[in-house]
């Protein structure tokens, strides 16, 4: 099954994604997200699961990979997709650290 092995990479680019929006929720006082220790692997689990079940609706993941390699047929050019997913985990790494920072009020935000 292709699309499991990229639904890694996928999942925790969301999960850094619902983190860093947590954390600016928080850090506005909007409202208080706790996420508690017993709930860590029931979350895990059915974000896996829906993700997967969307790439995996209508053969969704094919389509997706069939355009981008299109693309690149047609430029010539392409990144390799470790490289795409090494920055794209160090902007939203980079997000979440500045949105801990503002939660906290440390920083440029003090």
């Amino acid at each position: 099954m292709p699309a499991l092995g990229g639904i890694i990479f996928v999942v925790a680019c969301v999960m850094f994604n619902i983190f860093t929006i947590s954390l600016l929720l928080e850090g506005f006082g909007i409202i208080d997200i706790s996420f508690k220790k017993e709930y860590k692997y029931p979350f895990a689990l059915v974000l896996v699961l829906v993700i997967l079940l969307y790439y995996l609706l209508n053969c969704r993941y094919k389509s997706i990979v069939q355009k981008y390699e299109g693309k690149e047929r047609e430029s010539g050019k392409g990144i390799h997709p470790v490289f795409v997913i090494v920055i794209y985990y160090g902007i939203s790494f980079g997000l979440m650290l500045l949105a801990g920072l503002f939660k906290n009020k440390d920083w440029i935000f003090s």
